[in-house]
């Protein structure tokens, strides 16, 4: 088999599989995306008489790692022709994507997968777990205009308002996390036109004139709200959000939120803290050089990696407390330096407490001098 990364100009020809095997996106939602998230991502492919029978998409992120900046792709549209299934396409397709972003120096790739088991084997892992839960409307404290320091104001965004919206974003996520998609107003620009797509758009809630919170929100049958953004103390402006949202009492889903629902447990029906988002080390020396350290150090480990072949090698981690340095170190047989692609994604991330391999101890304790990226909020899903 044969794969191959599609130029631009082919793009428009997966969208025949897409919908063969994603019926329940909606035209709307494709016309976005045909017409917006291809100007720029990648497509990888394989054909089997003279047509489109297997796909990978990678779609592009700037992606911050506590005070670094690096491109980073989202895998999405893993699909093929159920009468082409079982004959190793998708493994085919992710190996050849995961080279070419390691070529690139990508220090990670992520998904949202539609079963763990399906990625598992490529040594994808779990690292960030979505919070939100169901919020009833409520229009307390947003009654009257004359109490100006207590009244919330929403309203729906527009293009003019993407910059705005991307610096209250920053604001808020450089408090909190590590590892999240860098809010520009182009992004900004690009989450309003695919949540039109969906029916609907960017919420922002105002205060005494300032923004104070955003939301993006769609409907089916339902409304939904994703990503409420909230300044600390700001948070009873939710249940007034889903208010205006829905012109009533109306419970509904509010996912990937940032903040502590004590101040509204009244109006919350329901939590859930689920799994969503699978994550793949790629460049090691890039991701390690992200990191911070806890304390002064230096310590070799030695990777083994299944996929990426430059990815087997023993690397030397120097610190002097503020960075991270890493080179390359002569092999040596000692298992107590030796861990695993995988386990050492979920231990870098954070993703706890760690049971899958037993690992050497004097490797654990060294690995517990670098402070991991823990702190991760990735909503993306497109």
């Amino acid at each position: 088999m044969e794969v191959r990364m599609l130029q631009r100009e082919e793009h428009g020809r997966t969208r025949e599989l897409w919908e063969r095997v994603f019926a329940e996106d909606t035209k709307e939602f494709l016309d976005y995306y045909y017409t917006v998230k291809t100007l720029d991502n990648e497509m990888y492919v394989i054909e089997q008489e003279h047509q489109i029978c297997s796909m990978i998409q990678l779609n592009p992120y700037e992606m911050r790692i506590n005070d670094s900046e690096f491109l980073t792709h989202y895998i999405i549209a893993v699909a093929t022709e159920e009468r082409f299934r079982k004959r190793g396409f998708m493994g085919a397709l992710l190996q050849a994507s995961l080279k070419k972003m390691y070529a690139r120096k990508e220090p990670f790739t992520f998904l949202m997968p539609a079963a763990e088991s399906i990625y598992h084997p490529y040594d994808f892992r779990y690292i960030y777990r979505q919070r939100g839960g169901k919020v009833c409307g409520s229009k307390e404290r947003s009654v009257s205009h004359e109490l100006q320091g207590n009244i919330y104001e929403m309203r729906e965004a527009s293009e003019k308002d993407c910059r705005k919206l991307a610096e209250f974003a920053e604001e808020i996520l450089r408090e909190s996390y590590q590892v999240v998609a860098v809010r520009t107003e182009q992004y900004y620009r690009r989450m309003l036109a695919e949540q039109k797509s969906e029916h609907g758009g960017i919420g922002m809630i105002e205060k005494n004139g300032k923004l104070v919170g955003s939301f993006f929100f769609a409907k089916e049958e339902t409304y939904e709200i994703r990503e409420p953004l909230l300044k600390k103390g700001e948070e009873e402006a939710l249940p007034q959000a889903v208010f205006w949202l829905t012109k009533g009492n109306e419970a509904i889903f509010c996912d990937g939120w940032n903040l502590d629902v004590h101040n509204i447990k009244k109006s919350v029906t329901e939590e859930r803290d689920r799994p969503l988002i699978m994550a793949r080390l790629l460049y090691l020396p890039g991701f390690f050089e992200s990191l911070r350290p806890r304390t002064t150090f230096s310590f070799t480990v030695e990777v083994t990696d299944p996929i990426l072949e430059e990815n087997n090698r023993r690397f030397l981690l120097e610190s002097d407390g503020t960075k991270i340095a890493v080179s390359t170190a002569a092999k040596e047989n000692d298992t107590d330096r030796q861990i695993s692609i995988a386990a050492l994604t979920q231990i870098l991330f954070g993703w706890g407490p760690y049971t899958e391999e037993k690992l050497p101890e004097v490797l654990q304790k060294d690995l517990n001098k670098i402070e991991p990226a823990d702190g991760v909020f990735l909503n993306e899903i497109v």
